[in-house]
């Protein structure tokens, strides 16, 4: 019997998820798969797993999905994870670096811009090892666990 192919996010805030998954009774029948959020996205979307955590952002460019539990990674407060780095005030940033590894945070990026900073950015598509180039007037959107370095 083939096993269930899953993608779950390898960040740190995972870790309940990744560890109740990997010590339960099911998990010899699984193929877990541990990515960035925007490729456990991409795989979910294009059928190439049967599970994936993704972000609800993703759910409108599905055909068919359903949510298979009430367990989610969210947040009351401050979040750590996901950040704007900038080296010069909101006010004078020129372009805006966004993360590849997050497709929700380029748009939560974007809307908050649009409705909130009202600034006119340039935004940039981000490559591996950008967020060690923030420099003058270039911020960068940067998320996941590189984010506890940067603090």
């Amino acid at each position: 019997m083939p096993k269930i192919k899953i993608s779950i996010v390898s960040y740190f805030n995972t870790l309940p998820f990744r560890f109740g998954i990997k010590h339960s009774e099911l998990f010899a029948g699984m193929d877990l798969q541990e990515d960035i959020p925007s490729i456990c996205a991409q795989k979910l979307k294009f059928n190439q797993v049967d599970i994936g955590l993704v972000p609800v952002a993703l759910l409108p460019e599905l055909d068919n999905y359903k949510i298979i539990t009430d367990y989610c990674i969210g947040a009351n407060g401050k979040v750590d994870s996901v950040k704007l780095y900038s080296q010069v005030p909101l006010n004078e940033i020129k372009s805006v670096t966004l993360d590849y590894q997050s497709r929700s945070s380029i748009k939560l990026t974007k809307v908050l811009n649009k409705f909130y900073w009202k600034q006119n950015f340039e935004f940039k598509d981000a490559k591996p090892g950008y967020e060690q180039n923030i420099s003058g007037t270039n911020a960068a959107v940067v998320i996941g666990d590189r984010t506890f370095a940067l603090n």
